[in-house]
């Protein structure tokens, strides 16, 4: 009788670890970790609380409260976990987005793809794993995700959690101030993709291999595979990604770019980013050139490949075609908009704002310059890094 009974406890603590002792992001503390706003369950996700686990109010559910979690570009940081029912390990990734409360059309970028062995290397225990926030992610907030699709869970299963996040520069980068002369250019690095997401019907049709660790479409270009036990198989369907977002690919038209050689006189063209902190998010743009006479031989032509950042389609409803600008046949959105601060940017060289609710009028870019293609939080600008025999350290006196 005895031995029945031990038998049977066994049973159940083992049925209780599969339905509450599922894996939860330890660090960086996630959303609904902490506080009243306490809610995280080691459950994964359905189609209804996707992304993040998040509830019936947003607004709640992504209180930063209580969470304190910062990170500094090209310093190591780890990421751990906890529970028990690691279920023989799977794939992982780790993603930001600048939205501050993710919805299921929320655009992500991917820092790292494991494959394989996440979150359990041997697949009976969690581990800790290290990363890096790319030079090319912009200092700011940020909200980081987990994800992960295990591999011996019995079903097709999806989890993910969430937490704020601060990034802030490493001992490289220099903070740009108010009216400082800035390089402009788009904010998302069109090299890291989109979350791959799977096994939500509602969001997409792709699913894993059951007893597989599974391999992500586009995994980026940071890629590990810990894992001491891996059964690689890929990721079956179309478009795996978050619902309007759109998939990274893998083959990029290609750019030119001009380099100049350190010993010529030539003049820059210069960005002034000017911000009135009593109309914020609204932002200013001039420019001041000067013409260029110099010989061929100074100026060297390279291309260099760049794709289209991810789709933010979701963030800012599209209304009718208007606001057009006079002479050019150019036309953005006209009506009110959801996102506050969100560009427009048409052909990378005209855009306008999500301001007081509406869309503005159409404007264009200065000349020789670009903005990012689609919509955007940002028109992002990052100080050019001083350079000792440079035309711009010559200019500004570094």
């Amino acid at each position: 009788m005895q031995t029945r009974i031990q038998t049977l406890v066994t049973a159940l603590m083992a049925f209780a670890a599969g339905i509450n002792g599922h894996i939860i992001m330890k660090s960086p503390a996630p959303f609904g970790s902490v506080g009243s706003t306490k809610s995280i369950t080691s459950s994964p996700l359905t189609s209804a609380n996707f992304p993040c686990q998040v509830g019936s109010d947003p607004a709640k559910f992504y209180s930063k409260d209580g969470l304190d979690n910062k990170m500094v570009i090209g310093q190591p940081q780890k990421i751990s976990f906890e529970g028990s029912a690691v279920h023989g390990g799977g794939s992982c990734q780790l993603a930001l987005t600048k939205d501050p409360q993710p919805s299921a059309s929320t655009s992500w970028q991917v820092i790292l793809s494991i494959e394989g062995g996440c979150p359990s290397k041997s697949g009976t225990g969690t581990d800790e794993y290290d990363f890096t926030i790319p030079d090319s992610i912009a200092p700011g907030d940020y909200v980081f995700a987990w994800t992960w699709i295990s591999k011996l869970s019995g079903t097709q299963e999806y989890y993910m959690n969430c937490a704020p996040v601060t990034i802030t520069g490493g001992s490289g980068k220099r903070e740009v101030s108010q009216n400082e002369t800035m390089e402009l250019f788009g904010r998302d690095d069109a090299t890291l993709p989109e979350l791959m997401v799977a096994n939500l019907a509602d969001i997409n049709d792709c699913k894993s291999e059951l007893s597989t660790d599974p391999e992500f479409p586009q995994p980026g270009p940071n890629v590990i595979k810990p894992g001491s036990n891996n059964k690689f198989a890929p990721i079956s369907g179309s478009n795996c990604v978050p619902k309007g977002a759109k998939a990274v690919p893998s083959a990029a038209p290609a750019q030119t770019s001009t380099s100049v050689a350190s010993d010529t006189n030539l003049p820059s063209t210069f960005v002034t980013l000017t911000i009135d902190t009593s109309t914020l998010p609204a932002v200013t743009l001039t420019t001041s050139s000067a013409a260029v006479t110099t010989s061929s031989s100074a100026v060297q032509t390279t291309s260099a490949t760049a794709s289209p950042s991810p789709s933010h389609a979701s963030s800012a409803p599209a209304g009718p075609s208007g606001s057009p600008i006079p002479g050019s046949g150019v036309q953005g959105l006209t009506g009110p908009c959801k996102t506050e601060g969100m560009f427009n940017c048409i052909g990378g060289t005209s855009y306008q704002q999500c301001a007081s609710g509406s869309w503005s009028v159409m404007m264009n870019m200065p000349p020789t310059t670009k903005c990012q293609e689609g919509q955007t939080m940002t028109l992002w600008g990052r100080g050019l890094k001083p350079q000792k025999d440079s035309l711009m350290g010559r200019r500004r006196g570094y």
